[in-house]
């Protein structure tokens, strides 16, 4: 009966459309049973009823007559399947949200071209001072530049195997960014090799296009100056509400060298929501992760081992520095994670300890923390990736649109952190900081960050007033404009 059923179509006298004809007939040829055939036919006529729909093969009370059919030659089916095939072959090309998005007709490859551009200015405050040491004047840097220009080549090849290769201009400078291969052995568990981040802390693991602020938390001042993106193999097991990933890391791609072996890390990190609903979360997660320094006590990219946090990516202003940490061995990273949502309102939370040991000297221990609240004054609740373990960015209910009344989406966040670089001999200050940032989701490519914090309670900081005393109450106003594919 299938068979039959597939090689026949209606014939030009039709007394309906065509269109609709080949529609309702192969609805009604399904459904009519077998035993209406006795044997093969060359054509038959089709009748609807008009009451209930139902398709029969004879005239009857309230049938209307959808067309008569015939059955297809065989070189006729061998062209209208040789036409599908190449139809499927044909590659697809695609401009939208995600950038420039080839794929093949198959589905087994496909290419992404898209990036992101992040245009800052930012003004400090009360920041004229001076070094501790030397009593050198001391001042940030204020005005304008290009943060992030990412240009990203992204996709899959064979189906079970993905790649990213992701350049930055930011600065006038170049470095490489995400440059790896996947494989996704199974839906659950994949590999990465290359050059990635560190299987480390829920801010580190959310993209800079997704956080709510202008400047991650205090809390990089211990995790990014060595646990950011280096050459190694990832593992990642996860489901819809879990995830669990490690690996094992070299130096960072950019890394030239100091005339000794690199150094080495290994980094692990689990979460899991046992909340996770449309507008309701809740996400609890923990991370652990060790560098090792080389023969010449350097870590990660041949920086110099030490910990610090500049105000902004531009201001080359440090309230908090360790400075060169002598006899630097080993760093021990270990955080813990907390996130909720309801709604509107979303809530994240964590805290992380440095520990590090030297050569010839006392070991050390440096915390820092930050609570941060989201709310988005137009209604809209934030996305939540389970098998990521990370929030995404808010995306607008109505895209921006004056015209329609439309004016996209808005949120209000507020974060509190703290980072304390001094233990032993090594007194880096400590400070706290409050940040308030009202953000503009014009759509999902465009939005504009408004940012402002200002930093208190500094002690023992690298830096002094001319006058002397610590310095305090440091401001900072930023803004981002903000394009994504």
């Amino acid at each position: 009966m299938t068979n039959l059923i597939s090689k026949f179509v209606p014939k030009p006298e039709s007394t309906h459309g065509q269109g609709f004809s080949k529609l309702l007939a192969t609805v009604g040829l399904l459904a009519i049973s077998s035993t209406a055939f006795a044997a093969p036919q060359t054509s038959f006529n089709l009748y609807m009823d008009s009451n209930t729909k139902q398709v029969f093969t004879e005239p009857g009370p309230n049938r209307i007559k959808l067309g008569t059919f015939e059955a297809v030659s065989e070189e006729s089916q061998k062209r209208i399947t040789k036409l599908e095939e190449q139809q499927k072959a044909q590659s697809q090309l695609e401009v939208g949200k995600k950038g420039l998005v080839v794929k093949s007709g198959n589905g087994d490859f496909s290419m992404n071209l898209g990036g992101r551009i992040q245009a800052d200015a930012s003004i400090h405050s009360n920041d004229d001072l001076q070094k501790r040491s030397n009593g050198d004047p001391v001042e940030a840097v204020s005005g304008t530049e290009i943060r992030r220009a990412r240009l990203a080549l992204k996709g899959t090849f064979n189906r079970d195997f993905g790649y990213v290769i992701e350049g930055d201009w930011g600065g006038n400078s170049v470095s490489m960014k995400d440059v790896f291969v996947v494989y996704h052995a199974t839906p659950n568990l994949e590999f990465t090799v290359g050059n990635q981040k560190h299987a480390l802390s829920m801010e580190v693991q959310e993209s800079s296009n997704d956080i709510m602020f202008n400047e991650r938390s205090l809390l990089t001042g211990l995790t990014l100056p060595h646990f950011d993106r280096a050459i190694g193999l990832n593992a990642k097991t996860m489901g819809e509400n879990w995830s669990l990933q490690g690996g094992i890391y070299g130096d960072a791609i950019s890394s030239s060298g100091n005339g000794a072996d690199e150094g080495g890390g290994v980094a692990m990190r689990g979460t899991f929501a046992p909340i996770n609903e449309a507008g309701k979360l809740l996400h609890i997660g923990a991370n652990l992760g060790m560098r090792k320094a080389n023969d010449n006590n350097s870590l990660s990219n041949s920086k110099t081992p030490r910990l610090r946090y500049e105000t902004t990516n531009m201001s080359d202003f440090y309230l908090t520095d360790t400075g060169s940490i002598a006899g630097f061995d080993e760093i021990q990273l270990s955080g813990f994670e907390l996130a909720a949502m309801l709604g509107r309102f979303s809530a994240q939370a964590e805290f992380g300890q440095a520990d590090i040991s030297r050569d010839g000297g006392s070991d050390l221990s440096f915390d820092a923390h930050y609570l941060q609240f989201g709310w988005s004054l137009t209604g809209e609740a934030r996305t939540y990736k389970g098998s990521d373990g990370e929030f995404k960015k808010l995306k607008a209910r109505n895209n921006f649109n004056p015209s329609q009344n439309n004016w996209g989406a808005w949120e209000l966040a507020l974060r509190m952190d703290e980072l304390d670089l001094g233990d032993e001999d090594i007194q880096g200050g400590s400070q706290k900081r409050l940040s308030l940032n009202l953000n503009w989701y014009l759509n999902d490519n465009l939005r504009v960050l408004m940012g402002y914090s200002r930093s208190y309670d500094v002690e023992s900081s690298p830096v002094i007033q001319i006058g002397g005393g610590e310095p305090d109450n440091i401001d900072v106003i930023s803004i981002r404009t903000q394009l994504s594919l």
